[in-house]
């Protein structure tokens, strides 16, 4: 009975182990729940991770549990070894299992915490004043069904790489306003401008060929909703079309007039390759193609002349590629290169980063285990 002393009684602290486990983790998805995480419609008000990569390690946790199981088993299996009780005196300290636990809590959370403030949750908003370069960029997008081709480079859909090169837009141009339509046989306005770019590329991450099911490619109608959608403001004006003109039905002359007109800039860009591939009947459903009148498998390719004769009859610029991170420098420098642009002052709101509450909570768990083992170390000693 008296080796007892010297070892941990490892079922109760694996049970104590386990039930803060399930404490913990039920109150805090309760916690994020309430707070909205899992809610599309509460806006401002729902809390994000902007960091969510982060989660993964989480997994120190259960390894952190390992650790602490072995030493406890380790030191039983020493205990177990020697003969007498005496002589286990000897050689070791009396141990207590609740100490060890608290220990265990404190570093625990410790981790989670930390792990949480590094996923920086945000929540609610504050207002942000900036200055910006008076460019409003709009962006009409192609989601027609050939935009579901797998024939970029990676193998990823033309809309995917579309994204990706919106995501340069927004974060590499000066633009001060975004704006998103998308179009297939219709014309659908999905965000009018705004300057909130985190805002932008969100909607640009939803983006989805069944958006729209009037099917087509009516570049036309784009562009004419498109020269209606920036505000009246005397700033620069530019206009990206993405696709990748299959299909295209005609009619552009007189829009192009009206762009021109409305000192519009018209870019261009291309997406997928003239070998070009087979069009999936979804965005899930890889192994299912459109197929013509006569049965043959439909086969997409990127239509570069047109293209190429939009940009030119607008006075623009354009780019073809079927890169997976489509290099869009050269459409860039001609948003970016009017020194006569004058500056707009905004005035918009951005999530409000909370990390600093996670990061307190872990920081005061290991203050705490710090000052406690200070406590006991001088305890020990007298």
């Amino acid at each position: 009975m008296a080796k007892k002393r010297f070892t941990y009684r490892n079922r109760a602290w694996l049970l104590a182990v386990v039930g803060w486990e399930v404490v913990f983790w039920t109150l805090f998805f309760a916690i994020i729940e309430v707070l909205g995480v899992f809610s599309q419609s509460r806006g401002e008000e729902r809390l994000e991770f902007l960091q969510p990569a982060y989660a993964w390690l989480f997994s120190l946790i259960p390894i952190f549990v390992a650790a602490f199981g072995w030493m406890m088993y380790q030191r039983h299996k020493l205990v177990k070894r020697l003969p007498e009780p005496e002589l286990v005196s000897t050689f070791l300290q009396p141990v207590s299992t609740l100490k060890t636990f608290w220990r265990y809590f404190l570093l625990r959370n410790a981790i989670a915490f930390i792990v949480i403030a590094l996923m920086q949750p945000a929540f609610g908003s504050r207002e942000v004043n900036a200055t910006a370069n008076g460019v409003e960029l709009i962006f009409a997008v192609d989601i027609s069904n050939s935009m579901n081709t797998r024939d970029i480079e990676d193998g990823s859909t033309r809309l995917t790489a579309s994204q990706r090169a919106m995501h340069q837009f927004v974060n590499q141009s000066s633009a001060a306003k975004i704006g998103l339509l998308v179009f297939a046989g219709n014309v659908y306005p999905q965000l009018p401008l705004t300057a909130d770019k985190t805002a932008a590329k969100m909607h640009i991450d939803e983006l989805s060929t069944s958006m729209i099911s009037n099917q087509g490619t009516n570049i036309a109608a784009v562009l004419e909703e498109a020269k209606d959608f920036f505000s009246d403001e005397d700033l620069k004006k530019t206009l990206v079309l993405i696709t990748d003109g299959e299909d295209h039905e005609g009619g552009v002359d007189r829009v192009l007039d009206d762009l021109a007109d409305k000192n519009i800039q018209l870019l261009v860009l291309g997406i997928g390759s003239e070998k070009g591939g087979l069009v999936p009947r979804s965005e899930t459903v890889t192994n299912q193609y459109f197929k013509d009148d006569l049965g043959r498998t439909v086969i997409s390719k990127v239509d570069r002349a047109m293209i190429a004769d939009i940009a030119k009859r607008a006075g623009g610029d354009h780019l073809v590629s079927n890169a997976p991170f489509p290099n869009v420098n050269q459409l860039l420098t001609q948003i970016n290169s009017s020194k006569s642009t004058k500056e707009v002052d905004l005035e918009f709101n951005i999530k409000e980063n909370r990390y600093q509450w996670p990061l307190f909570a872990g920081l005061l768990m290991l203050f705490v285990l710090l000052i406690w083992e200070l406590i006991s170390l001088k305890t020990t000693e007298k």
